[in-house]
């Protein structure tokens, strides 16, 4: 690993709003001053309380004994009831100057003599009391018995001034004037060691803006030590370490990446001219397409108009013949001129089936709601009609709603339900059920008759043109009107399939988009 020298690391001078904001090097020192401060006054007040403990002890002890000393030697003057002897021995008092009164009274509780500092405030003595020392404020009283001859004769009061408060500030300004000094020493020594910390943060900090400045992750913090910075210091370099391989990958990624996309990019222009050219192929193929559709629509439509003429002709000869030379023709000739007028009629209605594809082809799809239910019971009336040796029975499902073309939608219903009920009607109990069932998506509409039904495995012929998958000898039809459905059906965005089996009926399903 490349080692860097020591960098320093110098404060910008900044106005710094939050703490959280400061330099390390000044949160130590704040943390540092902030609990000494706190542990010096703790210890200073300490020192206060145990002071004025202390001098409040000291007080009533010297107060106590003084008053010991008087009652000695006032007993006699208090056993003779001399005032004047006993106010020379108050009068030693003047002495201390913390004593502002004092009077010694007689066996009665009556005052004998008093004593008050002169130039004092006047003085309140109280009552003789039981021996012993009490507060009074910020003063303090002692009473003590006085003896003579082993009885007592009187007692002794004293009323001494504490100055607690005097003595609190005397100590107050000792206690901060040591405290100040030791938190001055304590901050210039904690500057001076916080270094031994703080630097090689610095020393790491100005590793990290290298970095970042320059991009060079080649370089190094200096390690200073084994402990938790010096851990942080690995960490660190480690870090960087694995930046810079990472680094060194991306780089050869991207490098494989811009060669990738260069490639990518020429084969999507490759690409691009080729779908150009589909499309300019597509494009002309579709106009082509359309082309040859139009002119096979034209063809169809034209080939099964000028059909139609001649077929008359040899339909209305034939019947002519057979009218006008009935009796010059055998049975044969006649069978056969009913034959030709019979393929006659065939093949104009495979010409109409034929105009009719054209025609759906052709037309514009105008839709509009449909009521599907009203559309096939008119269906249906207009079979039986057609058809009065049709014993059909139609069930319609009420309520049947589709979007669609009406013309073309009623040639979708004309073909499915005519199918079903030709299909049926030799059958007892013929039955054509037109409905709807449930699925996903679109609505779906059917048609189910119990005819003949058909094999599975012919289902793909059903919807081609000219398919047929029952004899024409069995049952009329062109084949055309399935593909015309399907067309139909396809026109408007839907699907039509069908199910069946051999003697059980068919279903034919369909959607309308």
């Amino acid at each position: 690993m490349k080692a860097m020298s020591t960098l320093r690391f110098e404060l910008p001078r900044i106005r710094l709003a939050r703490f959280g904001d400061w330099p390390v090097r000044w949160k130590l020192l704040a943390l540092i001053g902030l609990s000494s401060f706190f542990s010096l006054t703790l210890a200073a007040t300490g020192v206060i309380v145990s002071d004025l403990v202390w001098y409040k002890r000291a007080v009533v002890n010297s107060v106590s004994a003084q008053a010991e000393t008087l009652a000695a030697v006032s007993g006699a003057a208090l056993a003779r009831g001399d005032a004047e002897a006993a106010a020379q021995v108050l009068a030693a008092l003047q002495l201390r100057l913390n004593t502002r009164c004092a009077a010694f009274y007689v066996a009665a509780g009556r005052v004998l003599t008093t004593y008050e500092r002169p130039g004092g405030e006047p003085c309140r003595m109280p009552l003789s009391e039981a021996e012993g020392a009490r507060m009074d404020g910020d003063e303090l009283l002692v009473f003590r018995d006085v003896e003579y001859g082993g009885r007592r004769v009187g007692s002794l009061a004293l009323r001494q001034a504490m100055n607690r408060m005097d003595r609190v500030l005397a100590s107050t300004g000792i206690v901060a004037a040591v405290l100040a000094g030791a938190l001055l020493l304590g901050l210039l020594v904690s500057a001076r060691l916080q270094r031994v910390i703080t630097q090689p943060l610095f020393d790491i900090v100005e590793v990290a803006r290298g970095v970042t400045e320059r991009r060079d992750y080649s370089l190094r913090a200096l390690k200073s030590g084994h402990d938790e910075v010096g851990l942080l210091t690995d960490a660190f370099n480690q870090m960087l370490a694995q930046i810079e391989r990472t680094s060194a990958d991306l780089l050869r990624a991207n490098a494989q990446l811009q060669l990738e996309i260069g490639e990518h990019r020429q084969a999507r222009e490759q690409v691009q001219a080729l779908n150009a050219m589909l499309e300019l192929r597509v494009a002309r193929r579709t106009q082509e397409l359309e082309l040859a559709n139009r002119e096979l629509e034209t063809f169809s439509y034209s080939v099964s108009h000028d059909l139609r003429a001649p077929l008359r002709a040899i339909e209305g000869f034939s019947t002519a013949l057979l009218g006008s030379h009935h009796e010059q023709l055998d049975r044969t000739g006649r069978d056969h001129l009913q034959r030709v007028c019979a393929a006659t009629r065939r093949m104009g209605l495979l010409i109409d089936g034929l105009l009719n594809l054209a025609r759906t082809t052709r037309t514009e799809i105008r839709g509009r709601e449909l009521d599907l239910s009203s559309m096939a019971h008119s269906v249906a009336r207009e079979i039986l009609a057609a058809q009065p040796g049709w014993a059909v029975q139609f069930d319609i499902e009420p309520g049947l709603l589709a979007q669609g073309d009406p013309s073309l939608v009623r040639t979708v219903l004309d073909n499915l339900l005519g199918n079903a009920a030709k299909f049926s009607a030799g059958r007892p109990g013929a039955r054509v059920a037109f409905g709807s069932v449930r699925e996903d998506g679109p609505a779906v509409f059917v048609v189910r008759d119990n005819g003949v039904g058909f094999d599975m495995a012919h289902v793909a012929r059903l919807f081609g043109a000219f398919q047929r998958l029952h004899a024409a000898g069995e049952f009329e039809g062109t084949g055309i009107g399935l593909a015309n459905v399907q067309r139909i059906i396809h026109r408007h965005g839907g699907r039509v399939w069908a199910e069946g089996q051999v003697g059980q009926g068919a279903s034919f399903y369909f959607t309308l988009g």
